[in-house]
C-alpha cells in the first residue's frame, strides 16, 4: 500500500498558473552531453529522462538548449525548426508513460576560445542584443510547438542573460548602470515571448540568488530581481548561485570554465558542504516575493539529498517546491521511493562532483555510483549495490 504520510507536503500537489503538479519535486536542468554533436534528441537522452520521469518527479525541466548556432559539444538545440520534431516525441511519451510535466530550459552563452578570450555583455552592439531577444522568443515558440508543458530561461551562472541581470554588467546604456536597466533585456523577452505563446503556457526562470564573486550581485539585489520579475509575470523562479567566470581558473589551452572556481563550487556544493547550503537564498527570495503580495512560486536546490530534510523545507516556508539533479541522477526513483516510505531504499548522491567534471570534459554524464559503464541507474537499484560511498562514510569506516 503506498503511504506518503511522513511527507505530506513534498507530495502534495501544487499549480503552476494552469499547471497542476502532483508533487513538490523538481528535476531542475542539468546538460547530460547524451545528445548529439548536432543538438538532436538520441534514444540515451530519451532513456535518461523516461527513467527519470518513471521515478515520480512532478516537474522534468530538461536543459538547457541552445538558442544559436555555436559549436558546444553534444548540447540539445532548438535554433531551429528542425529540432521541433524530435524533442516532440519525446515530450509525447514522457506524457503517454508517466504523470510528470515537462518543461525546457533555453540557453544563450557568449563566446570563449581556448585562447582565454571571454566575450562580456559590454561588447555587445544593441543590435547584437536584439538578436538574442529574437532568438529567445522564436525558441520558446517551438518549445510550444514541441509540446511542452513550459520553458525556462536560462538566467543563471556564466550565461548571458545572468550576465545582464549581475551587477558585473558594465553597459553604460540602457541595457547596464542601474538595476532597471539590467533587468530589461529579460523583461523585454518577457513581454514578447508572453505575446507570441499566451497566457495559457508557463514561462519560469533559473537566476542567481548570489554571485558569489566580487562585485557581483549579492542577494539584496537577487531578491530585488526576483520581486521585479514576479511583478511582470514570470510564473516561477527557480534559484541558483555562483558559476561565475570572474573567479574562473585558467587551464592553458582550454576556454575558461565558470565553474572551476569558488563560486561553481558554491552553483554545485560538494560532499564537504552542509546540506542545503543555498537554500537560504531562495527563503530570503521568497520572502521579498510574499511580502509584495505576490504568491509566485520558487524552487530552491543545491544539496538536498534526502526527503525529510526536502519536507523541512517546505514545512518552514522556504521555498515552495524542491529543486533536485544530481540526486535524481543518482537515482531517478528517490521520488517513488520517498512516496512509498521506502526512504532508506533511496541510493543517494555523494556529491562526490564526478558528473559535473563529465559534463566539463564534453563526456556523457554520469553517476560514479553506478556499474561501470552504465549510462543509467540500474533498475531495482538499493545501497547496497552501488560501487562507492561518500567521503564522509569513508572516513567512519
Amino acid at each position: 500500500m503506498i503511504s506518503y504520510s511522513s511527507f505530506p507536503v513534498l507530495f502534495s500537489p501544487l499549480s503552476l498558473k494552469h499547471l497542476k503538479l502532483s508533487n513538490r519535486i523538481v528535476h531542475t536542468p542539468v546538460v547530460t552531453r547524451l545528445e548529439s554533436e548536432e543538438g538532436y534528441v538520441t534514444p540515451l537522452l530519451k532513456e535518461r529522462v523516461l527513467r527519470i520521469t518513471r521515478g515520480g518527479v512532478g516537474y522534468f525541466i530538461l536543459g538547457a538548449a541552445g538558442v544559436i548556432e555555436k559549436k558546444s559539444g553534444p548540447l540539445l538545440r532548438i535554433y531551429d525548426d528542425r529540432f521541433i520534431p524530435g524533442l516532440a516525441e519525446l515530450v509525447k511519451e514522457v506524457h503517454g508513460e508517466t504523470d510528470s510535466k515537462i518543461g525546457l530550459q533555453i540557453v544563450h552563452f557568449l563566446k570563449l576560445a581556448k585562447s582565454g578570450y571571454q566575450q562580456k555583455v559590454e561588447d555587445l552592439t544593441l543590435e547584437e542584443i536584439q538578436g538574442i531577444i529574437e532568438s529567445m522568443v522564436r525558441a520558446a515558440v517551438r518549445v510550444r510547438k514541441a509540446g511542452f508543458d513550459g520553458v525556462e530561461w536560462d538566467a543563471e551562472s556564466g550565461m548571458t542573460l545572468s550576465s545582464f541581470l549581475s551587477l558585473l554588467n558594465k553597459r553604460r546604456d540602457r541595457y547596464g548602470r542601474n538595476m532597471e536597466n539590467r533587468l530589461r533585456i529579460v523583461l523585454e523577452i518577457l513581454e514578447r515571448t508572453r505575446k507570441e505563446v499566451g497566457d495559457d503556457f508557463v514561462i519560469g526562470t533559473r537566476i542567481n540568488g548570489d554571485d558569489f564573486v566580487l562585485g557581483g550581485s549579492t542577494l539584496k539585489h537577487s531578491a530585488v530581481i526576483a520581486r521585479r520579475l514576479a511583478e511582470e509575470g514570470v510564473d516561477y523562479i527557480s534559484v541558483s548561485c555562483g558559476g561565475k567566470f570572474e573567479d574562473a581558473i585558467p587551464q592553458p589551452g582550454k576556454p575558461l570554465d565558470c565553474y572551476s572556481g569558488y563560486s561553481g563550487r558554491r552553483c554545485w556544493p560538494r560532499w564537504y558542504m552542509p546540506d542545503a547550503t543555498n537554500v537560504y537564498l531562495a527563503e530570503t527570495i521568497k520572502k521579498e516575493i510574499n511580502r509584495a503580495g505576490l504568491q509566485t512560486p520558487v524552487i530552491t536546490a543545491g544539496k538536498i539529498p534526502y526527503p525529510a530534510l526536502a519536507e523541512e523545507i517546505l514545512r518552514e516556508g522556504k521555498a515552495d517546491l524542491i529543486g533536485l539533479a544530481r540526486a535524481l541522477l543518482c537515482d531517478p526513483e528517490w521520488p517513488k521511493k520517498a512516496r512509498e516510505g521506502r526512504e532508506g531504499e533511496i541510493v543517494r548522491c555523494i556529491y562526490c562532483d564526478h558528473c559535473s567534471n563529465c559534463d566539463r570534459n564534453f563526456e556523457p554524464v554520469v553517476c560514479i555510483q553506478w556499474p561501470k559503464g552504465s549510462f543509467n541507474a540500474p533498475l531495482e537499484w538499493t545501497p547496497e549495490k552501488r560501487r562507492f560511498t561518500s567521503p564522509i562514510e569513508k572516513e567512519d569506516e
